[in-house]
């Protein structure tokens, strides 16, 4: 015969396997689930898989102290879904899942604005230039609508179900970052090329990149606005509100890991407190440092 001592601690072996078993399964569901809702913030804190984990795991517990039947059912249940999730029957994306949890069980959200500042030295552009730099931007154009449209599939699809259309702006600027290259104008004239002619060449100079980034993404419902800094110009890109703009520099920590890394987010706050990102040619993220903080002109984009 089994001993009472040996019946009690099989019986506490297999409540404590239980409950290993539902802490597992609680944090590959989170981790899954998380890909699909946006992130959300206590402070500078993500918190969202928390607060999924926290839910499982709570579920699960309750099943099994007074639903043991029920326990055993879920955790079959979970067992099969995540084994057919692991050999993408169902669209398991094994990097977006662990990417999305790594973020999401960080503090790295580190963003921080910059002051827009007058030039001490440098005269404002005259008039004309700016009005030629906004009669060059061509939005609505079939070639840069198809560039941009084909361009914005590129990458990060992944995380779509996450980010949405952040997803597609950011993969269009990805592709220009990586792939345009710096051209010096014609000495002493400013040439402002168009965005058909970038598209063909993917090489100009600073106002040329703005241009062509300017367009490209109006052609997919993107506000963007050109500043015309002390030699330099180069574009911003509007993220709305607080709550849309972490949105936006949690994407960025997720789709550009590797460039980002610790570095801030740079951002600039308009008279209504909404937020435009940086888009300097300088650098290959969204967000970059500024170049310089100092302002002669912004050009808004009708």
């Amino acid at each position: 015969m089994i001993s009472l001592d040996k019946l009690t601690q099989n019986h506490r072996l297999i409540k404590i396997i239980r409950i290993f078993l539902s802490f597992v399964l609680s944090f590959i569901l989170a981790a899954f689930v998380t890909q699909f809702i946006p992130p959300v913030y206590i402070g500078r804190v993500q918190v969202e898989i928390f607060i999924l984990f926290t839910v499982f795991f709570g579920l699960l517990l309750y099943f099994n102290a007074k639903y043991t039947w029920m326990f055993n059912i879920t955790i079959s249940i979970f067992a099969l879904v995540i084994l057919i999730l692991i050999v993408g029957k169902i669209g398991w994306k094994s990097n977006a899942v662990i990417n999305n949890a790594i973020n999401s069980t960080s503090l790295k959200y580190q963003a921080s604005q910059v002051e827009i500042l007058p030039a001490k030295t440098s005269k404002a552009p005259h008039i004309s230039l700016q009005k030629r730099i906004q009669q060059k931007i061509d939005y609505k154009d079939s070639v840069v609508r198809n560039f941009a449209v084909e361009h914005s599939l590129l990458y990060f699809d992944e995380y779509y179900t996450k980010y949405r259309q952040i997803c597609r702006q950011f993969s269009l600027i990805k592709y220009i970052k990586d792939n345009y290259k710096y051209v010096s104008d014609p000495s002493g004239f400013d040439y402002f090329a168009t965005p058909d002619e970038s598209i063909q060449l993917m090489a100009g100079d600073c106002d040329d990149y703005s241009i062509l980034m300017a367009s490209t993404l109006k052609a997919i419902g993107v506000n963007v606005r050109i500043i015309w800094a002390p030699n330099h110009v180069y574009p911003e890109m509007y993220c709305g509100n607080k709550n849309q703009f972490d949105k936006y520099v949690n994407a960025i920590y997720t789709c550009f890991p590797e460039k980002v890394k610790n570095k801030q987010i740079c951002y600039r706050l308009d008279k209504n407190d909404e937020y435009w990102l940086n888009l300097d040619f300088t650098d290959k993220y969204p967000g970059a440092p500024y170049a310089s903080p100092e302002v002669l002109s912004i050009i808004y984009i009708k």
